[in-house]
């Protein structure tokens, strides 16, 4: 994870959230994949379809964040689907935030 946040600075952010995800003991209680932009999660275990996603986007993404921001996106199969900019150092605390809200998954600590 680390050369590809070294060698492109713009995605030190998303390697934040992958870290805390790791960090935090919840790995078990999460499960992701990343396009060649963007990184997808869902609780788990994980429903049958179709099911809801948080897309955390990536600044070369197809629906890429405002210069400097970060987009998190809840996309519910209901159509109310939620989205929120911020700064990028705002990253972690707003990807557990998504986590909290919508799969009930809060980061252990030890």
């Amino acid at each position: 994870m680390d050369e590809i946040a070294t060698a492109h600075p713009e995605f030190r952010h998303m390697e934040a959230i992958a870290r805390s995800v790791l960090e935090s003991d919840a790995a078990d209680r999460l499960a992701a994949h990343t396009t060649m932009h963007d990184l997808i999660v869902v609780g788990t275990p994980v429903p049958d379809p179709p099911y809801g996603v948080v897309a955390v986007r990536s600044p070369s993404s197809l629906r890429p964040p405002s210069a400097g921001l970060v987009l998190i996106e809840h996309m519910s199969v209901t159509g109310h689907n939620d989205e929120i900019e911020r700064p990028v150092t705002e990253a972690v605390p707003l990807f557990w935030r998504f986590m909290i809200e919508k799969y009930g998954v809060a980061p252990r600590r030890s």
